[in-house]
């Protein structure tokens, strides 16, 4: 059961995370905090490539032997991931703005 817990967590947190980053990169939006770079094809292929290991993760979970667990720690994932974007999705998460202050 711990390993259909913690299976199910990582899928419900990488399908939490791979959802924006899919839906930002797909409508032409490149406002996400990638640390692979900035553009829409890259938030497409970071949010397809979350959506594949929450994915697999799920599959592997066995979820349906312990539906209750499985299904509490997957909306856990959801839930923890969304707080974290919701503290670093505004900022500077990577370091890649400069202050408007700056000079070049």
């Amino acid at each position: 059961m711990i390993l259909t817990v913690l299976l199910a967590f990582v899928a419900g947190f990488f399908a939490g995370n791979g959802l924006p980053y899919y839906v930002e990169g797909s409508t032409g939006r490149t406002t996400n905090p990638s640390p692979f770079g900035d553009g829409a094809v890259v938030n497409v292929v970071v949010g397809w490539g979350g959506l594949v290991i929450a994915g697999l993760a799920w599959y592997f979970a066995d979820v349906a032997e312990h539906p209750w667990p499985g299904w509490t720690a997957a909306a856990l994932g959801v839930l923890a991931v969304g707080l974290i974007h919701t503290r670093t999705w505004r900022g500077d998460v990577w370091g890649r703005r400069r202050p408007w202050n700056a000079t070049s």
